[in-house]
């Protein structure tokens, strides 16, 4: 999948696809987490912190900012905090809310991480099954 120039399209297809299909379940609240773009916390204070973990695709890289703008075009509420990664925001929120009466929570992730804030009412849905 690419674009007119060229350029692949395939993260921000997959990426908009699952969240047609998050709309569809027409959610009452919603917000995406994103990672920042600098050194987090952890790699202060662990410096192999992901030493071992491959790096990103350039291609993949490459069609992050693409996929961010046209959120933000959207109007889709995002967060991103420097020094904090995605999940370390998604389990401040979850734990925000984790005991509001009938509150039900879905985390679309496959962050295996992201298991340990599961109960009751919240859930991880992992949007690529």
């Amino acid at each position: 999948m690419t674009d007119r120039d060229g350029h692949n399209t395939n993260v921000v297809y997959g990426f908009f696809r699952m969240m047609f299909k998050v709309f569809q379940e027409k959610p009452d609240y919603l917000v995406i987490a994103w990672d920042a773009p600098v050194k987090t916390i952890r790699h202060e204070t662990f410096p192999e912190y992901k030493a071992n973990r491959k790096k990103m695709d350039d291609d993949f890289r490459h069609q992050i900012p693409v996929t961010k703008e046209i959120v933000k075009e959207l109007g889709i509420p995002f967060l991103s905090i420097d020094g904090y990664e995605a999940d370390d925001i998604i389990a401040s929120i979850v734990r925000k809310h984790q005991d509001e009466p009938n509150m039900s929570i879905d985390i679309y992730s496959s962050d295996k991480d992201l298991k340990q804030l599961l109960k009751n009412n919240v859930f991880e849905i992992d949007p690529i099954k």
